[in-house]
């Protein structure tokens, strides 16, 4: 596999200075100051030290210089926290209360007694701070009668005993300079500290994912703070959150590109080491080895390589079974890089040669993926409205192959067509496989968002209203597309997906 090996180092070295521009805030950091020509702003200097995570002075492998995580300066992270707090002040049209804005990082989660599962952190968290520590929490605070906020970082503070089991930690002293906040506090006094500015702002406005929150450890110290003070949660930031988030910045849009071609590039080496007789393990096995050696951290989910009639089982993840020569494989995978997603899925024959009903349904399935990402540039529609073009032209496609009844249309077509492909043909991409999932599919798309492009077909084995040599099969085409102000842009069109394309891959490689 030595195409990965190039590949990890042309990942690695790519440059990515890249500028958010956004339009200019109202509210502004505390710490926003105009600095003089010509002197080094030292609010966005990265300390040079051994901290809770990666820097460009630890690991400049990854990071390039004046970069807080890869790709991302801390001067984005800070436009993204003021951006929310306009936003989330402008929701309710008071600025003269004081706005209390609580985001929690994840917590680590445990497969067994003390054996903990890899941890990854809250999008959410991540997306306003960059930092990768669990159980830390971030409060915004913007004081009533000012313009200004203050960002107040609670961490774990240094501690030899326990950084001498899992690792170092950034500590009180450095997050203040690391992560560009005003202030940085042990995470053990977030109560105390949330208990007096709630008391001393009354009437305080308090923002907080309280439902489901990131933090099970955390949450019932903010739940008695409000009960203590006689507070009401004034709303949710999350859903203020997922639609900043859904829009992509350059620095964002450069990591997406790089996931997405480490992605592309691992599922053409899965087509390679394509054989009969291989186990669909093998094949997940390839993809995220493939992965991991281009510069992704994880996979994006547990693959779906599912060969024959299980790839009608939509979420088959079980990847247990050995691949027969007659059948098709669908593999659904990404990779993680820096938290960012892609998602990719492909179908191919295991013999490396499409029979002729197999070639049928896969070369219908592609061509209405093409056509929806043609609909994507054109129409600009909402993602609800894709899926019912998708309807429209399965059920067009399908009675031209004599699959579906030429005798029905209407409502009852498109039934027909949704019960072959019964899931949704299209959801947002970013730091999350479903990318915020507030935003809902309603809403037109728009420049610099990231979508999936996902037909398929799934004919299950007993289907007698289908002809018997298309039942047993399932087949689905993924891309991840960019909205631009011209045409859209396909992340992943390195991964192949034409037939005489796969066909010339698939084997190729020996294990």
């Amino acid at each position: 596999m030595q195409s990965f090996r190039k590949l990890a180092l042309n990942v690695a070295s790519k440059g990515r200075r890249r500028v958010f521009n956004q339009p200019p805030n109202r509210l502004k950091s505390m710490s926003t100051k105009e600095v003089p020509p010509g002197i080094k702003d030292v609010r966005f200097t990265i300390p040079k030290g051994i901290f809770g995570q990666p820097t460009c002075h630890t690991h400049p492998h990854l990071i390039r210089p004046e970069q807080l995580t890869c790709g991302v300066t801390q001067m984005e992270y800070r436009e993204r926290r003021e951006m929310l707090v306009n936003k989330l002040v402008a929701e309710v049209g008071n600025e003269h209360k004081t706005h209390v804005i609580i985001i929690p990082a994840a917590r680590k989660q445990y497969m067994s007694d003390k054996i903990p599962y890899v941890f990854r952190q809250n999008s959410d968290f991540f997306y306003l701070t960059g930092c990768l520590e669990p159980s830390a929490v971030l409060v915004m605070v913007k004081p009533s009668q000012t313009e200004d906020f203050k960002s107040i970082l609670f961490v774990h503070d240094k501690d030899s005993h326990a950084e001498l089991w899992e690792g170092p930690r950034t500590g009180c002293s450095a997050a203040v300079k690391l992560f560009a906040v005003e202030e940085a506090r042990p995470v053990e006094s977030l109560g105390n500290f949330l208990f007096r500015t709630v008391t001393s702002s009354k009437p305080a406005l308090v923002w907080y994912h309280h439902e489901n929150p990131a933090n099970p450890d955390i949450h019932p110290t903010i739940r008695d703070l409000m009960k203590e003070t006689d507070q009401a949660f004034v709303g949710d930031p999350q859903r203020a959150l997922h639609f900043l988030r859904v829009i992509k910045s350059p620095a964002e849009i450069e990591l997406m590109k790089e996931t997405c071609y480490i992605g592309s590039q691992s599922v053409n080496m899965a087509m390679a080491c394509t054989k009969p007789g291989v186990s669909e393990h093998m094949i997940n096995a390839i993809v995220e080895y493939s992965s991991k050696q281009a510069g992704a951290e994880h996979l994006a989910f547990p693959p779906v390589a599912a060969g024959g009639a299980r790839a009608t089982h939509i979420h088959y993840v079980s990847n247990n079974q050995l691949l027969d020569a007659n059948d098709l494989i669908l593999l659904d995978t990404g990779s993680q890089r820096w938290l960012y997603n892609s998602d990719i899925s492909r179908t191919w024959p295991v013999s490396g040669k499409f029979s002729k009903h197999h070639r049928i349904l896969y070369e219908l399935v592609l061509t209405v993926q093409k056509r929806l990402i043609e609909i994507l540039g054109e129409q600009r529609p909402a993602l609800d409205q894709l899926f019912d073009s998708m309807c429209r032209l399965l059920g067009k496609h399908l009675q031209q192959e004599g699959i579906i009844s030429k005798n029905v249309d209407g409502s009852e077509l498109l039934g027909k067509a949704y019960r072959l492909c019964p899931h949704h043909v299209s959801h947002y991409l970013g730091l999350d496989v479903h990318d915020t999932p507030l935003v809902r599919r309603n809403v037109p798309v728009k420049a610099n968002m990231i979508v999936t492009v996902e037909p398929g077909i799934y004919i299950r084995p007993d289907d007698e209203s289908v002809p018997p040599e298309f039942r047993g099969v399932g087949i689905r085409v993924e891309d991840d597309v960019l909205i631009t102000d011209s045409e859209p842009a396909v992340l992943t069109e390195s991964c192949v997906k034409e037939v005489h394309d796969i066909e010339a891959i698939v084997g190729k490689h020996s294990l």
